[in-house]
Parts: C-alpha cells; sequence; structure tokens
C-alpha cells in the first residue's frame, strides 16, 4: 500500500529546512564530492514540522527531537529498505523539485517538491530518470524515526572475468542501513583471500588499489551502490625458474623449490635471502582478454633475455627503462601512481603490450616471495627465466597477497 501527501509542510516550513546550515553543510559536500552519491544528517525537529508529520503521517513523535534527512543525487537500484530494526512502513518528504520519477511497487510517481509518501514495509522501489539534479529528502525513516535505506551489497569473485560478468559468485554480503554505519569488507577470510580489488560500482568510476579484509568501504564514496570485487594476485605461475645461488653456484631453480634462506640474485644487492614464500591458486579464463587477475605469456620473440616462455600474473611487474605515454597512462589508472624498483619502471604484465593474455583455462597453482630487506616495503629486481621482474615486499606477502605462507 502507497499514500501519498501532496502540499505536504507549509512554505515557512520548506524555506526554513532549506536555510539550515546542517542542510547547507551536507550539500556543500555532496556537490563538492563528485564520487558520492548522497549525504545523511539529521535535524532538529520544530513543533510546526512535528505537528505535520504527526497529523498527516499518524505518527507518533513525542520522545523524538531530531529527524533524519538526506540529499542525494542519481537514480537508486531497485531495493527494499532495511534498519536496524524491525518497522512496518517507510516515511519520506521530497523538499525540491527533481527530474524522473520515484517507482515503488508498480506505480510511478513524479518527483515534485514538498511531496511525501508512505508504504509498507517489504515493497521494492527505485528512482529512474533522476539526472544530476541534488534533491533533499526528509528520511528516508521508519515510524519510529529512524533511518532506513537500501542496504549495500558486497559480492566476491574469484576473479575480474566474473565480477565484471556477474557470474560464479562466492560469496555475498548485505549491509543493512544505518545513520552512520558503513559497510566493511568481511572482517574475516574468504576461502584464502584477505585482500581485494574493485571490479565495479554500480556503474560509476573504480578506485584503484587493493583493499583488505575489514576496509571501510564508505571512504570510497558509494555506500549505497552494489560493490562486486575479486582478489588481488601478483605472482609466478608454478614452474617459474628463479635465479639462485645454490652450494655457492648460480643456478636458476623452480619457484616452487625455494625454502626460505635460500639465496636470491638480485639486480643491485647481490644475494638476499628468501624471507617468506607463498602459494595460491588462479582461475585463468580461456579468453583473450587484458584483465588484472589472470595469466600472460612473456615470449622470447617480446623479451630476448627470457630463456623460456615466462608466465605471469596481470600484476606482476616486468622492471623496466622506460614506459610509453599509454604504459604511463594506464598504470596510474590501475594503480594510482606510478613505482619504481631498482632504478626501474615497474611494467604491470597486464599494461604491458608485449605481454599476451594466456588462454588456457583452467586453475592454475601461483608463488610468491620476499626477500630480507630492512625495509618492511620495499621489494627488489630478480630474475625469472631470465627476464628482470620485481620480488614482493615483506608486507604485501603478510597483508595483501592472498596466499598461504609455506616454510
Amino acid at each position: 500500500m502507497v499514500s501519498k501527501f501532496t502540499d505536504f509542510f507549509s512554505q515557512s516550513d520548506i524555506s526554513y529546512i532549506n536555510q539550515l546550515p546542517e542542510v547547507l553543510n551536507a550539500k556543500s559536500k555532496l556537490e563538492s564530492n563528485l564520487s558520492n552519491n548522497k549525504e545523511s544528517f539529521t535535524i532538529t525537529l520544530t513543533d510546526s514540522i512535528k505537528a505535520s508529520l504527526e497529523s498527516r503521517m499518524n505518527l507518533n513523535l513525542s520522545s523524538v527531537t531530531n529527524i533524519p534527512m538526506r540529499w542525494i543525487k542519481g537514480d537508486t537500484r531497485p531495493h527494499i529498505d532495511t534498519s536496524s530494526t524491525n518497522f512496518a512502513n517507510t516515511y519520506l518528504v521530497y523538499l525540491n523539485d527533481s527530474p524522473g520519477e520515484i517507482i515503488i511497487d508498480t506505480e510511478h510517481y513524479p518527483i515534485t517538491a514538498n511531496t511525501g509518501f508512505i508504504f509498507n514495509e517489504g515493497l521494492k522501489h527505485e528512482t529512474q530518470n533522476t539526472g544530476t539534479t541534488i534533491r533533499l529528502l526528509l528520511g528516508p525513516m521508519n515510524e519510529f524515526a529512524n533511518p532506513v535505506g537500501a542496504p549495500t551489497l558486497i559480492i566476491y569473485y574469484n576473479n575480474y572475468a566474473d565480477a565484471i560478468a556477474q557470474t560464479n559468485s562466492i560469496a555475498e554480503q548485505y549491509i543493512t542501513y544505518v545513520l552512520g554505519d558503513t559497510p566493511n569488507i568481511y572482517s574475516g577470510s574468504i576461502g584464502s583471500y584477505t585482500t581485494w580489488r574493485v571490479a565495479y560500482i554500480g556503474g560509476n568510476p573504480v578506485p584503484t588499489g587493493v583493499y583488505s579484509n575489514g576496509f571501510d568501504l564508505d571512504t570510497l564514496g558509494f555506500a549505497t551502490y552494489p560493490f562486486f570485487v575479486y582478489p588481488s594476485a601478483p605472482c609466478f605461475l608454478e614452474g617459474t625458474q628463479i635465479l639462485c645461488n645454490i652450494n655457492g653456484n648460480e643456478t636458476y631453480i623452480p619457484v616452487e623449490s625455494m625454502k626460505v634462506g635460500t639465496l636470491v640474485k638480485t639486480s643491485k644487492d647481490g644475494y638476499k635471502k628468501v624471507e617468506l614464500i607463498g602459494k595460491g591458486t588462479i582461475q585463468n579464463p580461456g579468453t583473450d582478454e587484458r584483465i588484472q587477475n589472470r595469466l600472460y605469456k612473456c615470449s622470447n620473440s617480446e623479451y630476448s633475455q627470457l630463456s623460456s616462455d615466462l608466465y605471469i600474473t596481470g600484476c606482476h611487474s616486468i622492471l623496466v627503462d622506460s614506459i610509453t605515454d599509454k604504459q604511463r597512462a594506464d598504470t596510474i589508472k590501475l594503480q594510482g601512481k606510478i613505482y619504481v624498483t631498482d632504478n626501474k619502471y615497474r611494467l604491470m604484465a597486464c599494461v604491458d603490450e608485449n605481454a599476451k593474455p594466456w588462454n588456457s583455462e583452467g586453475n592454475y597453482t601461483i608463488w610468491h616471495f620476499a626477500l630480507e630487506n630492512n625495509d618492511y616495503y620495499m621489494n627488489y629486481g630478480v630474475y625469472a627465466n631470465g627476464l628482470l621482474v620485481e620480488t614482493s615486499s615483506k608486507r604485501y606477502m603478510k597483508e595483501l597477497s592472498n596466499m598461504t605462507l609455506v616454510q
């Protein structure tokens, strides 16, 4: 059931609300943050505003002093409101005109200033064609004057391709909307995964970076949208040969044969001991799509230093003396900035045109390692099948690698 009210507040009440400092401050925040789509806050009830809400919506606000408000822009996806407690109805009042419409169940209503709605809990609703005009709402709230809203949905996938296609999810998480609450990635692990990249946020620009379990997604500015996330994994395919010093002899050995203490040849600092080594799995697609979370093939025809083909994940970097303007732009888009190791640029395989997507579909074992270093955040250049590539930092192996550490 839906009830609609026109000319809900007096014009003096509308003018009063629109001039409140908390209303103006919230509007300014939303206008200045182009990536955000809402700004929630509260205002103090006046006797006149309280009287209108009580008489027209049959609410009992005798013990209520503050009421939830929201500035919002853009369309809201179809959803059923949630709150921290059980409730019977959603109550809201639009305080300014906006393009588009609100759709409650099967009914369509234009978004018109000073128009209120009551509808039953459990009714699906959304807004469409609202454009970029920001709109001011009293509410949405329940009969207890507690805020309600769309739950934030976080969907977890094994890889980027599945996340973009929205198939084969491995977990889902709904965050109940409560004013001031924020959506976090699971604080525990999902399978063996503990860090994530974002593939999709409701059609919005996707942020760069790796986010650990427990990360507050609201800081990205998209708290009401669905998040599609996938694990982060810069690694070597099992069987990759790493240049080491074994019993005084410089020789290549398979990455999976390395142990804590194995001496590895670095590009600038001689031999360094393996301090951490880990393994994991990656689901490689059978396509040629250039995505981060897949394996790439580096061939001798493109990299003359290679003794044999090298297979690394899309986030793993080859160390190079220079990068093109396109590679620079693509790297910044994916990582936020340019990184350097041993005075060479880190060029991720997914950005390097010479690395080709390896379209052998299946689950593969991958390895990575970190060498001794007094700096928790630093890494080295090492030789894999003859090609100069990066190692992991100790921080990455311990906190961000999604790998099982082995001895």
